[in-house]
């Protein structure tokens, strides 16, 4: 019995390690299905990842998939390919959002897409190339906005406007007392870093916390 168009994406995702463009995914899908492809089998592609993705405005689906960067950004993962940050025993039960006080409170996230970009990145800090080694082999990292989420920044939530940083350049980039610079930062081709964010933190994130 032939498998699913989903089936096959799901695989495919697997085989280019958790996620990708529509681009990579087409030419493994094709490499993956037997047999002859139908005519329109791109769109059935792009249609059946929708329909299993709650990020998606049709979806109906098992919640299979995730976009990478936001909707009409072209790039997907797999959702139970993205492991979730560890979290300090003090902290109590897991949340998508927690605050921790340090001298304000500042909005710790670990949401998929932040998930996503510390893979990227294997969890070193884009300043300074640091990813803190755990007990269990795994490593730590912390996701940045460099415009703030929420109230009075109502940064988005953009793959643009995250870093990924180690806990001490996060503490101190939150606190406005570091410079951010585009090109002393260590990249990822897949990872775009908008200029405007790092000029808003520049800019405002600096001159109003000192």
């Amino acid at each position: 019995m032939a498998s699913s168009w989903v089936q096959d994406i799901v695989i495919a995702l697997e085989n280019l390690g958790g996620s990708a463009r529509y681009s990579e995914l087409y030419e493994e899908v094709s490499s993956i299905r037997h047999g002859p492809l139908p005519r329109s089998w791109q769109a059935i592609v792009r249609q059946s990842i929708e329909s299993h993705s709650s990020d998606s405005r049709v979806f109906r689906g098992n919640d299979l998939f995730y976009s990478v960067g936001g909707i009409g950004s072209g790039h997907w993962g797999l959702r139970d390919s993205v492991v979730r940050t560890p979290q300090a025993e003090d902290l109590g039960e897991l949340q998508e959002a927690r605050r921790s006080r340090v001298e304000e409170y500042r909005i710790l996230r670990d949401t998929t897409l932040a998930r996503t970009i510390k893979a990227l990145h294997e969890n070193k800090c884009q300043m300074c190339g640091t990813a803190l080694s755990l007990a269990d082999g795994s490593s730590y990292a912390e996701a940045h906005h460099m415009k703030p989420l929420g109230r009075p920044y109502n940064g988005p939530d953009t793959e643009d406007n995250i870093l990924v940083l180690c806990p001490n350049h996060h503490a101190l980039c939150d606190l406005g007392a570091i410079q951010i610079a585009l090109d002393d930062l260590r990249s990822h081709p897949e990872h775009r870093i908008a200029r405007e964010f790092i000029d808003y933190h520049n800019d405002y994130i600096i001159t109003t916390t000192t």
